[in-house]
């Protein structure tokens, strides 16, 4: 049996209030923290079993190793984001939103698809009909 530990931490921070009585503004601050990791696979040696009635090998296609199998279930990262909204009444039932988002994300274990690290920024607009 092979352990597999992981720890994610999570913290959130949201609020949101009226700036007017057409104005609400709402915000969250995010930040998520995970690490993971797996022991060493340790596979017996079955080769003197892996012959058929006639002595030839069956599996001749296993020329393969574990020895760095547990590295690709490593996770290192941490997520940080901010997301900041507002909403306009420009009359009942029609509102005005904007709201943006920034997000980075530092990978400190990439392997099988290399360091992940990066940053985005994604705008939102639009007009909401309430009926």
């Amino acid at each position: 049996m092979v352990d597999y530990t992981s720890d994610v931490h999570s913290l959130y921070l949201n609020g949101s209030g009226y700036l007017s009585p057409k104005l609400r503004v709402a915000g969250t601050l995010a930040y998520n923290a995970s690490k993971a990791e797996m022991d060493q696979v340790i596979m017996p040696d079955v080769t003197d079993r892996l012959v058929n009635g006639a002595g030839d090998p069956e599996l001749t296609h296993q020329d393969f190793g574990f020895e760095e199998l547990d590295q690709y279930s490593n996770l290192d990262y941490q997520l940080i984001s901010l997301t900041l909204g507002f909403e306009l009444l420009f009359s009942p039932g029609v509102t005005y939103t904007l709201d943006g988002t920034y997000a980075d994300l530092t990978d400190d274990a990439g392997y099988v698809y290399g360091v992940e690290s990066g940053s985005f920024s994604q705008l939102r607009t639009g007009l909401r009909f309430d009926f």
